[in-house]
């Protein structure tokens, strides 16, 4: 397999990966209005059990204006790639 067919299977996969987490967002939000205020509901083929989360985050934002040296004290810094690959007019041209 060459790195084009690589990239375009990357981008493509992507593409659905971004449009299958809209789909299943839309279709949470459905099963949660249906659900209501209850916490589990069945029906014929499924059982389906709703938790309500509560998460406690530092604000870094409010906590480096306030206390600014904290942050060259405790800051920590790191670091990740992303890949972004688009196609070139040259492949445009060719694949119309």
């Amino acid at each position: 397999m060459d790195i084009n067919t690589i990239i375009a299977d990357y981008i493509a996969a992507k593409e659905a990966e971004r449009d299958a987490k809209k789909r299943a967002d839309a279709m949470k939000k459905t099963i949660l209005q249906y659900a209501g205020d209850a916490e589990t509901f069945t029906t014929e083929e499924y059982t389906v059990i709703i938790k309500t989360t509560a998460s406690e985050r530092l604000d870094t934002a409010s906590l480096y204006k306030d206390f600014p040296d904290i942050k060259n004290t405790y800051g920590k810094v790191t670091t990740s790639k992303t890949v972004d690959a688009v196609q070139t007019a040259a492949a445009n041209k060719k694949s119309a």
